[in-house]
């Protein structure tokens, strides 16, 4: 007689938590995007507010504030994955220095560092350039005061820095010298990863002209050389130039920059960036309905998508604020177009050809009439695209902030019409950032101001399209006859039940799922673990998966969790192999009573035999053999396995 034992374990241990592998405690984030968390205390009038991912799911976010001062600082704070502040939740200032300090543009380092470069004076009219490392923890990592890059003494038009892939900085600087009327120069500074300063500015000049120059940009080439981008204003147009410099300090290109925009229309702004060994631009030209051309420029000089580069769509209106990421050899870029009053934001994927992958002249991102712009976007690491915009609708006094997620196909992953980020009609929204949280979600960071207050707000929605209230780490294991499956969850609200559902893998059909046990939230503490016990009646390869429902509508289901599990000792069993189906390679279980010699033998849809191991033996207990798809095709093979009298054959898929 078979006797089934289920029973229960549930914890609210803080010490539990505190040991588990990642952190979940007092997390920030809200379910309700109508009150949204503030992540910074203590501001005054933030403005200048930008973001950048940590790379392993938090976010740095800096500020220009005066916060109560008659001069202004750059302010910054680290925010783990949970919204928590790693040091302190006002910010710590990037400098002690007293003076007017200003205009921050920042950049992440390949290693989960970030940088912030500003302009800084200490008498009137007279600004230098300074840069500053910065850490998770809190540390000023190039000293107190960051270190000064430029001592010229000229007016700072533009300046621009990036961070190669070894961690080496590159700063473009546009500078007006005083003692030479109408001159203006394009200068150069090089730093190593430990805050050496390589080059002296002063020195290093790429470019001068008595041409009014703007709006520098550069792109590092991974090599040690780099791009450098500016406006120069010719015959009173604005004409966008370029010039590549090499590890060696050699202008590759000729002495004489490249000119990649029109020269018969000025350009707006431009946004440049790398993808492979081509830079890729998109250039907003002026005019009574403005313009978005795109180019892409080989390694060697060369406009690929020809002289005057591709118009981004033939629509109707001002397109402008391009955005764009890099996927898969492909650019998706989107964009505002502005008709009749009504601005719209859409998106469009192209390939390196130039060529339109996604609806004709671009997909809108909500079919919602009202006014769409402000869009930000960014890659989600997991194949596809999150973009989030200010979407003001009716005779709302303020806009909401929207989000989607789109994948390399065009469509939309999310609700059609997008989530909310913040609806609190209350408040006037601005400084939309948004990174990545390593999971396939987002975070955004934006001012909000209501009444006359102003702060720094944050939202996350995770790859599921929901807001903080989320399963963590859910997992399964055997511990000696049983099935322990064990979650976390943050923020969790009334009316929440969570459903263990468990299914009999077979084949590619595992759509069997039964509700084995329910656990009911418990929502006195921020964050809370589960366990829950499970004894089958049977062996072989068995899914589980969490159902959270809240009030009794299904919310979100977890990912799923195989365990192999073998209850009789007595009898040999073949387990579906995992994962399933697969492309790259797929592992295929079997459990011995005893010491046996086996044999396993895999055949393809016309059962020919494609693979053999022949009358080999193996130990008692689990054993296992890993299957690679190399060379093969894609399609449905079975598997075999002959262990004397027993015999049991398995399906399995090879994906593309």
């Amino acid at each position: 007689m078979v006797i089934i034992n289920k029973y229960i374990k549930i914890f609210f241990s803080a010490a539990i938590i505190l040991v588990c592998s990642f952190d979940i405690s007092l997390a920030q984030w809200s379910n309700n995007p109508s009150s949204d968390t503030k992540i910074v205390t203590g501001v005054v009038d933030p403005v200048n507010i930008s973001a950048l991912s940590d790379q392993s799911g938090g976010a740095y976010i800096f500020w220009q504030d005066k916060k109560g001062q008659n001069t202004s600082n750059i302010y910054y704070l680290h925010i783990n994955p949970t919204g928590e502040a790693s040091f302190r939740s006002d910010g710590k200032a990037v400098t002690t220095s007293s003076g007017l300090i200003e205009n921050p543009i920042t950049v992440a380092d390949p290693f989960g560092n970030s940088l912030v470069m500003w302009k800084e004076s200490d008498s009137p009219n007279r600004f230098e350039l300074f840069i500053q490392k910065l850490s998770k923890n809190g540390l000023r990592s190039w000293g107190t005061n960051g270190l000064q890059i430029t001592n010229t003494g000229s007016e700072k038009i533009d300046y621009s820095f990036g961070v190669d892939n070894k961690g080496f900085c590159f700063i473009s600087c546009v500078s007006k010298t005083s003692q030479l009327a109408g001159k203006y120069f394009v200068r150069l500074q090089k730093i190593n990863p430990n805050g050496k300063i390589i080059s002296d500015s002063s020195k290093r000049v790429v470019y001068n002209s008595n041409n009014f120059i703007s709006e520098t940009k550069i792109v590092p080439d991974n090599k040690g050389g780099f791009y450098v981008f500016w406006l120069e204003s010719i015959s009173q147009t604005a004409v966008l130039r370029v010039q590549y410099i090499d590890s060696h300090g050699v202008k590759s290109w000729g002495d004489k920059p490249l000119t990649i925009s029109k020269t018969n229309n000025s350009v707006l702004n431009y946004s440049v960036g790398k993808i492979g060994k081509l830079i890729y631009s998109a250039i907003t030209y002026s005019g009574k309905q403005k313009t978005v051309y795109q180019q892409l420029i080989s390694d060697k000089g060369k406009l690929l998508w020809g002289s005057s580069g591709k118009l981004l769509t033939y629509q109707q209106g001002s397109q402008f604020n391009p955005q764009f990421v890099f996927v898969d050899s492909s650019v998706v870029v989107s964009w505002t177009n502005e008709l009749k009053k009504i601005k719209d934001v859409y998106i469009q994927r192209f390939d390196l050809k130039g060529n339109q992958l996604w609806k004709n002249n671009g997909e809108k991102v909500i079919n919602i009439t009202g006014n769409q712009y402000g869009q930000k976007m960014i890659y989600d690491g997991k194949g596809g695209v999150i973009i989030a915009w200010l979407d003001k609708q009716g005779k709302n006094s303020f806009a909401n902030l929207l989000i989607q997620k789109i994948n390399l196909q065009g469509k939309f992953v999310w609700k059609k019409d997008g989530i909310n980020i913040s609806s609190s009609e209350d408040m006037q929204k601005s400084y939309l950032n948004l990174v990545p949280d390593d999971e396939g979600g987002a975070i955004a960071i934006f001012r909000g101001s209501v009444g006359g207050q102003n702060s720094i707000y944050g939202q996350k929605i995770f790859s599921t399209g929901t807001y903080a209230s989320q399963i963590l780490g859910f997992s399964a294991e055997t511990v000696n006859d049983s099935i322990k499956i064990f979650w976390y969850a943050a923020n969790e609200t009334d009316g929440t039940t969570y459903l263990i559902q468990q299914a009999k893998q077979s084949g590619n059909n595992n759509d069997n799922w039964k509700t084995i046990g329910t656990i009911k939230a418990k929502t006195n503490r921020n964050a809370n673990y589960y366990e829950f016990y499970d004894v089958p009646d049977f062996s072989g390869s068995i899914l589980f998966r969490i159902v959270k429902e809240n009030n009794g509508k299904e919310v979100q289901k977890s990912l799923t969790a195989q365990v192999d599990y073998f209850r009789n000792a007595e009898s040999i069993t073949l387990a579906q192999n995992f994962p399933n189906p697969f492309s790259d390679s797929t592992t295929i279980t079997f459990y011995l009573p005893k010491k046996e010699v086996v044999t396993l033998e895999i055949f393809n849809s016309n059962l020919e035999t494609i693979n053999k191991i022949e009358k080999t033996e193996y130990p008692a207990g689990k054993n296992s053999y890993i299957f690679s798809a190399k060379g093969i095709k894609p399609g449905v093979y079975f598997y075999r396995l002959k262990v004397g009298d027993f015999v049991d054959v398995k399906k399995m898929v090879v994906a593309n």
